[in-house]
């Protein structure tokens, strides 16, 4: 193919058909509506797939689309400008459509910091961190990538109702699933790790998926039997993933859409609190089985007593970042940087009994603090607060089980990044922690009114 594209006539033919293709779609998203809506989530679905989790797919070619080869320093020129090109020409065909979908967008964004102040402060702080960053070269690049994801998590939290985001969510975990049965990709120890090159997102993933779709099934009965087919491959996945975590995730997550039908019946303050003493007992929990109960770790759960090594280098962590820089941190995508040796603010945080260096902190709180510092830590502690307070509400005031999904989320983001990182980057957890706190600024009383 590289071959063939050398060759000036061949490439200069296909640049003709592609801007024929692209003309073409153009018309037919500015002549139908419904064409544009249905390319509009294709693309959304196509974005949040590549950047599922933490991380990101491992798999080809969404690495190569991942927004994170803006500020990756292995990126090729080539490949940085293909991806600006791709993305650029998926909103030139939606420009019609957006044309209409934006009017407004000021006093949209304004009504959603004025309802969660503390993000508003979080996101000025992650966009100043570059000027303090030690590498502010990758500090802004990375920024720019945050931003890119974080407007279009605006778009989707004002355009989309909660059904719709319900659905998105579901078939984008069912993909997750069966890719997972179709190419296992198991690691040396024989656990599946799908798409993701790691079974702990994957697990998590299988989670998630169980949990919407075991929902769905008593919700939609006309789709019942395809909703317990897709739970049936998530928990195969599940049991293949190898992680304790994720199993003790899975029914916390199930048993939470029971306790939030309970919840809906209680008033605001009652149910704020039932659900924060629901969070502090599943994490509760979590740890007990997983750091006490030696025989389910070891025989059951697969786990050693220390979270495998976390808790040895959790308090490294803080200390270095106590030492140096505690109030901002070290800038975004600052601080876990292993190319620049002995200057890399993290060099020596290593796992004392087996030498494990991490490439992160494993929990995504901690790595708010090493990248935006306890002020950033506290701002968006603040912002997870303001915005459990608020879903509360809106499941009290709205239609079940849609108006549960903010409060599934925050607590789906919650025990993931206990254990794992992810929250704070180029990834799903940002989007959907965005989307959420715009839709609940923008849905707090009235019910959703898709706009799309």
């Amino acid at each position: 193919m590289k071959d063939i594209l050398r060759v000036p006539m061949f490439a200069l033919m296909l640049l003709c058909l592609t801007l024929i293709v692209f003309v073409t779609i153009y018309i037919l998203v500015a002549r139908h509506p419904k064409l544009g809506l249905t390319l509009e989530k294709i693309f959304v679905g196509i974005l949040f797939f590549t950047i599922t989790g933490g991380s990101g797919l491992t798999a080809m070619p969404f690495t190569k689309i991942h927004p994170k080869v803006l500020y990756n320093l292995e990126s090729t020129p080539p490949t940085i400008i293909g991806q600006i090109a791709i993305y650029g020409a998926m909103i030139l065909i939606l420009f019609p459509r957006l044309t209409k979908t934006t009017q407004k967008t000021v006093s949209i964004v304004i009504k959603w910091i004025a309802g969660d102040l503390f993000l508003g402060l979080f996101l000025l702080l992650m966009t100043l961190s570059g000027l303090w960053s030690e590498t502010p070269e990758v500090t802004f690049r990375a920024i720019l990538a945050m931003w890119g994801i974080t407007l279009v998590s605006i778009y989707v939290g004002k355009v989309y109702s909660w059904l719709e985001i319900y659905g998105l969510l579901r078939w984008l975990t069912a993909l997750l699933a069966l890719w997972g049965v179709v190419k296992t990709n198991p690691a040396l120890d024989g656990c599946w790790t799908g798409a993701f090159g790691h079974k702990n997102p994957f697990s998590f993933q299988m989670a998630n998926t169980a949990s919407l779709w075991i929902l769905y099934a008593f919700k939609e009965r006309k789709y019942r039997y395809l909703s317990l087919f897709i739970t049936l491959i998530a928990l195969i996945g599940l049991q293949k993933g190898c992680s304790g975590a994720s199993r003790i995730l899975t029914v916390v997550l199930i048993s939470l859409w029971s306790y939030l039908a309970l919840l809906k019946k209680l008033p605001v303050k009652w149910a704020f609190l039932c659900f924060i003493l629901f969070l502090v007992g599943s994490i509760g929990i979590s740890i007990l089985v997983l750091n006490n109960l030696e025989a389910i770790i070891v025989d059951g759960l697969k786990k050693d007593m220390t979270l495998t090594g976390r808790t040895d280098f959790w308090p490294l962590i803080i200390d270095r970042i106590n030492q140096n820089n505690p109030i901002f941190g070290y800038g975004l995508q600052g601080f876990w940087q292993f190319w620049r040796g002995s200057e890399n603010p993290a060099y020596g945080i290593v796992v004392a009994k087996s030498g494990f260096v991490p490439p992160h902190s494993h929990n995504g709180f901690l790595d708010i603090l090493c990248e935006l510092g306890w002020a950033g830590l506290l701002l968006f502690i603040g912002s997870f607060f303001n915005n459990i307070f608020r879903g509360i509400k809106y499941l009290v005031k709205e239609s079940f089980p849609e108006s549960g999904l903010p409060l599934y989320l925050l607590t789906f983001m919650l025990m993931t990044n206990l254990t794992e990182g992810g929250l704070l980057g180029v990834g799903t957890y940002w989007c959907w922690y965005v989307v959420l706190s715009v839709k609940l600024s923008l849905d707090r009383t009235a019910k959703d009114n898709p706009q799309g």
